[in-house]
């Protein structure tokens, strides 16, 4: 069955913003003076954004929300084979507020910035595969 043409288009942009998410975090995390707080945000950003893909393919709605472990269940309710490849990066969701402002605690280090930008980059591709085989 061939996916809606708008509904395939609305996903490649959604993944197309989190791979500027992951890109970003993976650079943020190669410089000189790695910025830990912004990669992890957008390593989340990115998980975010690619399970909003995968729900706006399958024309489903999601609620406003950048609760991973939210978006998780709505994505595994369509394919339940998401949950291996989420689970590892559902830790990323407390970085879509934390270090906002000042005044939080001691940042994570490189090690889990890299972590989390790995875990990001397996779903981003996982999604990837599983909306554009061949499109």
């Amino acid at each position: 069955m061939m996916p809606d043409p708008r509904r395939l288009d609305e996903a490649r942009e959604w993944l197309r913003y989190a791979a500027e998410d992951l890109e970003v975090a993976e650079l943020l995390t190669a410089v000189p003076t790695p910025r830990v707080k912004q990669a992890l945000f957008h390593a989340q950003q990115a998980v975010e954004k690619s399970l909003k893909a995968f729900l706006v393919f399958h024309n489903h709605t999601y609620p406003v929300t950048h609760g991973l472990n939210v978006l998780l269940d709505l994505c595994a309710d369509i394919d339940s084979t998401l949950t291996s490849t989420v689970g590892p990066a559902l830790w990323l969701t407390q970085f879509a507020v934390r270090f906002r402002y000042p005044g939080e605690e001691e940042e994570p280090g490189l090690e889990k910035a890299q972590e989390g930008v790995n875990a990001a980059r397996t779903v981003h591709s996982s999604v990837c595969k599983r909306l554009l085989q061949g499109g």
